[in-house]
């Protein structure tokens, strides 16, 4: 995140200070995800990561992944916290990486176009990751048809800020891809997060949960099978 394009930089930076661990204790349901829909461990680079909890489950799980931030001190802290797992990191400004054009073969980031309520900051950003990426790009955003869960970020949004997030449509964040003028060989909006969560639980209803460790493989699958309206973010995959 640039601060000549979003005055609210040391918003983010505070807000992570707070909110960190619990983003650290969450499940890496991205990484998960692409391990399951992409594949390949493939060259891979997680963009606005904060965190960066997904590149670095992709990272234990064999692949050559890097996290990347904006913000320096949560990257800091992730070095020292998790300095024996030695999972590479780079403070980068997405919308001027400075890395060369197709430097890795994936890149991918969850819930940061949400950020930005100005189209064009998103086309801008866009284009970078395109810029850098040599096979594919997937971006994640909360998803506008699940009326439930916008409410409730509203309502959160009220003591929060960091609830304060813009939610899409499937047909307006894929048309975002195709204003950008990226080349691109072929377009996937998936379905992403929702009930089928609930089996990457260590108990379901105060009992141990029998398939959690099945969960991997299975909940990636489920997500398609769930109505839109009761689907939590959408995934777009870009093949490049």
């Amino acid at each position: 995140m640039s601060s000549d394009f979003d005055p609210r930089v040391q918003f983010w930076t505070d807000a992570w200070s707070r909110h960190l661990e619990t983003y650290l204790d969450a499940v890496p349901r991205t990484g998960i995800w692409l391990e399951r829909m992409i594949g390949g461990a493939p060259k891979t680079l997680e963009l606005a990561g904060g965190s960066c909890r997904d590149s670095r489950y992709l990272f234990q799980r064999g692949w050559d992944a890097t996290g990347s931030d904006f913000d320096d001190k949560t990257l800091a802290y992730l070095r020292q916290r998790f300095a024996a797992l030695r999972h590479p990191l780079l403070q980068l400004d997405a919308f001027a990486t400075g890395l060369p054009d197709r430097a890795f073969d994936l890149t991918f980031h969850n819930g940061f176009f949400v950020l930005f309520r100005d189209d064009a900051q998103i086309i801008a950003l866009l284009r970078e990751q395109a810029r850098i990426s040599r096979k594919a790009m997937v971006i994640v955003v909360h998803n506008a048809l699940n009326q439930t869960l916008w409410k409730r970020f509203v309502r959160l949004a009220a003591s929060d800020p960091i609830y304060d997030v813009r939610f899409f449509t499937p047909p307006e964040i894929s048309g975002l891809v195709r204003q950008s003028g990226i080349t691109f060989r072929k377009l996937e909006v998936r379905k992403f997060g929702g009930r089928a969560d609930a089996l990457y639980r260590a108990r379901i209803k105060r009992l141990p949960n029998p398939i959690r460790g099945l969960a991997r493989h299975l909940v990636p699958r489920l997500y398609s099978l769930q109505s839109w309206t009761q689907t939590e973010r959408i995934a777009v995959i870009v093949r490049l």
